[in-house]
Formats: C-alpha cells, sequence, structure tokens
C-alpha cells in the first residue's frame, strides 16, 4: 500500500482508523494484534513511520476479519470485539428519522460512524464503498478512512446526495454504543 494510493472504500482501512479513534478514546477491542498496533500508533514520535505502523493495524485488522466483508458479518466480528452491546446498526426506520438519529448520535458521542454508500470509482464502476461520518448538518463530511498517509481523502457531500447513496446501499451503518 502506497502513501499515495487512494484508501477510500476500503472496509480494513477504514475500520483501522474507526477502530483507532475508539481506542484513543480508551474503548479497545479484545484483539491483542489489534491493541499492540494501536498501541504503537499512539506512541509514534515523529521520527516513527506512521504509515508503516497504519499498515501493521490494518493488516491486523485484514487478519481477524478473515475476509469478512459483509456488513452482518463485520458487525458480528465487531461485537465479539467491543461487545454486542456496543456495536449499533441502526439510526430509524425512514430517512428523517435516521438523520435525527445520526446527528443525536453525533451530539452525544463526539464519535464518527461508518457507513455503507453506493459509489462511483475513479475507474467507473459503481459499488459499495465504506465512509467515516465525521459530521452531517446540511452537507456530511467524510473522513480521510487512513490518516497516515500522504493523500487527504476528506470530502463532504450535500446531505441529500449522501442519504440517496447510503439508503442504495440499504443504510447500512456501524456506530460505537456506549
Amino acid at each position: 500500500m502506497s502513501d499515495t494510493e487512494a484508501k477510500s472504500g476500503n472496509l480494513p482501512i477504514t475500520l483501522a482508523t474507526w477502530l483507532f479513534i475508539l481506542d484513543s478514546s480508551g474503548l479497545r477491542v479484545s484483539d491483542a494484534d489489534i491493541r499492540a498496533a494501536c498501541d504503537a500508533l499512539s506512541g509514534a514520535g515523529e521520527d516513527d513511520d506512521v504509515a508503516a505502523l497504519g499498515e501493521a493495524l490494518v493488516s491486523a485488522i485484514t487478519a481477524a476479519l478473515g475476509g469478512a466483508t459483509d456488513p452482518a458479518a463485520v458487525t458480528a466480528w465487531l461485537s465479539t470485539q467491543l461487545g454486542a452491546d456496543h456495536i449499533g446498526t441502526e439510526f430509524g426506520a425512514d430517512r428523517v428519522s435516521r438523520v435525527r438519529g445520526a446527528r443525536a448520535y453525533m451530539f452525544k458521542n463526539s464519535l464518527p460512524w461508518m457507513a455503507c454508500i453506493i459509489d462511483r470509482f475513479p475507474d467507473g464502476t459503481v459499488g459499495p464503498h465504506w465512509v467515516m461520518i465525521e459530521q452531517l448538518t446540511d452537507v456530511v463530511t467524510c473522513m480521510d478512512p487512513y490518516p497516515w498517509d500522504d493523500l487527504d481523502e476528506e470530502y463532504t457531500t450535500p446531505v441529500v446526495e449522501f442519504m440517496v447513496k447510503w439508503e442504495l446501499a440499504g443504510s447500512q451503518s456501524i456506530h460505537f454504543v456506549r
């Protein structure tokens, strides 16, 4: 994985950043290899190769997932890592309640959440794409899925456009429940 290679949409990469943010907030996973990779990143100094440490975290997550990409399988795996009571997958039954639920979650928790959306990739193909949501107001801010490289992939999109892409993917989300 190169520092200039796009990481956006890749589930293990997005999970790595999300789990690192949770770990930094004191919410640790049960997998010892993932915890050790998070510790290495947290303790990195300016002379350390943070891109390599980030790759180690992605590798640990990829190994622990065992190839799972289906949202239900990923949710089940996360439940074993963080506790079933701490993994949420829904914000509401309709668009209005989903937006309200996501906004309330972000206000209460100050933590990002993950959503699977349908998007067009640079090669012209269309398919599922994992994003981390940092803010949801009249626009949606999708976080850089891999902050340890030299490629800034944060972007904003109008909330209506995001909602359509999210709904096309089945409104699947993953968030931490306190």
